[in-house]
């Protein structure tokens, strides 16, 4: 098997949402910038599958698709791992389409790619991925905003996950990137 990590990427709420009640998230895109632009383009550069889940591969393909740029360019030209049990034709490819979860997983792990599994996360898929133990690093980048109501990607844990703190980041929108790993 390689050393492929499965590393989950994503935007939280002050108070600890991905998304609100309703599966929106437009509100975290006021906190974006050049300094977090660069962090980004970083991570979709060591990234050699995006994974995400059916609703943000249906919400990310028109979006990325017509875009340029060199964030467009990442997320266009490397190869998708959509988790679907309902998806049946996806054309942003390069793409794979995958049914169960885990198995999923250790099938993009156990191959020779280099690169991470960058999952784009809703919260759903997060959940999923965090209660089987999958995730071997959290990218995740709280904004100075509270929501009140949403889904996260920690509801519902069996026990408590304890996460190490290896590297962060403030940027001048005042997000505060942080990248931490499961203490085991």
């Amino acid at each position: 098997m390689s050393d492929r990590k499965v590393v989950l990427k994503m935007v939280l709420s002050l108070d600890g949402f991905a998304t609100s009640p309703d599966g929106t998230h437009e509100w975290m895109f006021e906190f974006f910038g050049d300094d977090s632009s660069e962090r980004n383009l970083r991570a979709l550069d060591e990234a050699g599958v995006h994974a995400m889940g059916r609703r943000s591969y249906e919400i990310m393909g028109p979006h990325w698709a017509a875009s340029e740029g060199p964030i467009a360019t990442a997320m266009n030209e490397k190869p998708k791992a959509v988790f679907s049990n309902t998806l049946e034709k996806a054309d942003w490819g390069p793409v794979e389409i995958f049914g169960d979860l885990g198995a999923a997983i250790a099938d993009l792990k156990a191959r020779d790619d280099e690169g991470t599994i960058l999952v784009h996360g809703g919260p759903t898929l997060a959940q999923s991925l965090t209660r089987l133990g999958l995730v071997d690093e959290f990218q995740l980048s709280t904004v100075p905003i509270a929501i009140g109501a949403g889904r996260s990607p920690f509801a519902d844990l069996e026990q408590h996950l304890k996460l190490e703190v290896v590297d962060e980041q403030r940027f001048k929108s005042g997000a505060l990137a942080q990248v931490l790993v499961p203490k085991r």
